[in-house]
């Protein structure tokens, strides 16, 4: 049995409350009242669109060597708190003396608003204390040790170490924060078997307040991740693949929705919640960016990554009617309306 099995079968999750950690600077009873929200046992985290944000750390370089490097993010708590993005991407490396870091791309493309990814994790952390009733956040983690790391002693492979990225999780988030696939799969055998027998993903009132973490990686991590748990029993995080057909299906980053043709419409149907890139870069003019936005939400991606979520040159990307997120024009029953998945003040 994988070492975290027991502790997640046996954290008590109370649907509809916004649950805080045992242990941590926030710990103790925390109860945010009745939801005030009217079809929280009606809708479900596949029903949402949401902005989000691609690698959403990433401060521009001094020396920029590639155009797509070229923009700043506000810090995560300024996206979450003002600018309504509800998913975010972390690049996740492993410094030899300091644990996981969190930016790009070594020496080339490594500025970023938020280092150590216990910081983060903390920031993401307090801000959800203080929102107890926001929409459930998709945190996407991508391993870069694949890239460059490899050339740069200060950092280390960590394919064989992701027991210690799933300990700093837990410690930054708090396990009652984290809605993990043992919380998906219940009884069922696998996660596609139990979005199809559940109706798909829990309501939003189940999830308020909580956090899903995603793994991006379709190579050696997944894998490694994947060995001897291939439904994600015992993990914390999912992983990412728009195959329904995988007994780990259940979330899937699909960098191009809107030319993903059936295969975003299998995941859909299939219950599976899609992440998508915009092409709103730096590399990108605004009727490019403004066109690709429209047809990634008609396909029916759930969180569209972007690089300009603020307006930067007079344009930026929005959930256009969101409040800041809307129903899925795909997935949502008709009586979902904005202000029913989260209304900010």
């Amino acid at each position: 049995m994988h070492r975290l099995l027991v502790p997640l079968l046996l954290a008590a999750c109370t649907p509809g409350v916004a649950p805080d950690s045992a242990g941590g600077p926030d710990s103790g009873a925390f109860d945010p009242g009745p939801s005030p929200y009217r079809l929280d046992d009606t809708l479900r985290f596949h029903h949402v669109q949401a902005l989000g944000t691609h690698n959403s750390t990433h401060m521009e370089p001094d020396s920029v060597v590639h155009p797509s490097h070229a923009y700043t993010h506000a810090p995560l708590t300024q996206q979450l708190e003002e600018q309504g993005v509800r998913a975010l991407e972390l690049d996740i490396h492993r410094h030899v003396d300091d644990g996981f870091h969190v930016f790009h791309l070594p020496v080339v493309d490594a500025e970023t608003t938020c280092l150590r990814l216990a910081d983060c994790m903390g920031e993401i952390r307090a801000w959800s204390r203080q929102n107890p009733w926001h929409m459930p956040l998709m945190i996407w983690l991508e391993p870069k040790d694949e890239d460059m790391d490899a050339a740069v002693p200060e950092y280390e492979m960590f394919v064989d170490r992701h027991d210690e990225l799933e300990d700093a999780l837990l410690d930054g988030l708090g396990r009652d924060r984290i809605f993990t696939p043992d919380d998906l799969r219940g009884e069922h055998a696998d996660l596609p078997t139990a979005l199809a027998a559940e109706g798909g993903w829990p309501t939003l009132g189940e999830l308020r307040g909580r956090v899903v973490l995603s793994m991006l990686d379709s190579g050696t991590h997944a894998e490694a991740y994947l060995a001897g748990n291939p439904a994600l029993e015992g993990r914390l995080m999912f992983v990412g693949t728009a195959d329904p057909s995988q007994p780990h299906a259940a979330t899937a980053k699909i960098n191009d929705a809107a030319g993903a043709g059936d295969t975003i419409a299998d995941a859909l149907a299939a219950g599976i919640v899609v992440s998508s890139n915009l092409r709103d870069g730096p590399e990108h003019d605004e009727a490019t960016g403004t066109a690709h936005l429209v047809d990634s939400l008609a396909a029916g991606a759930g969180f569209l990554k972007s690089d300009r979520p603020a307006p930067v040159d007079g344009w930026s990307s929005s959930i256009p009617g969101g409040t800041p997120a809307r129903c899925n024009p795909v997935t949502a029953p008709p009586e979902c309306t904005p202000a029913d998945i989260e209304a900010l003040p």
